[in-house]
């Protein structure tokens, strides 16, 4: 059961939602199935040890400025 995130095309809303086999998920704000399903970032395992390694001031580096930790990535929503 994988979590996806989203973003609504009638209202905008984005959310990430866990889906189950067989669901179609909904628009929390306005009830709507007109979704686009958006590239979600997968963390990767942080190698111990190093305090410095895997930060979150590492996703500062994101050519938008944006925090990518939300669930979608805001570098990747327009492409």
């Amino acid at each position: 059961m994988p979590i996806f995130a989203y973003r609504c095309r009638s209202c905008g809303e984005e959310f990430s939602t866990l889906v189950m086999s067989g669901e179609t998920p909904v628009c929390r704000s306005c009830q709507s199935a007109n979704l686009e399903q958006q590239l979600s970032l997968i963390a990767s395992p942080s190698k111990g040890g190093d305090s410095s390694a895997g930060s979150d001031a590492d996703f500062g580096s994101c050519s938008t400025g944006m925090c990518c930790g939300g669930g979608a990535c805001g570098a990747l929503a327009d492409a």
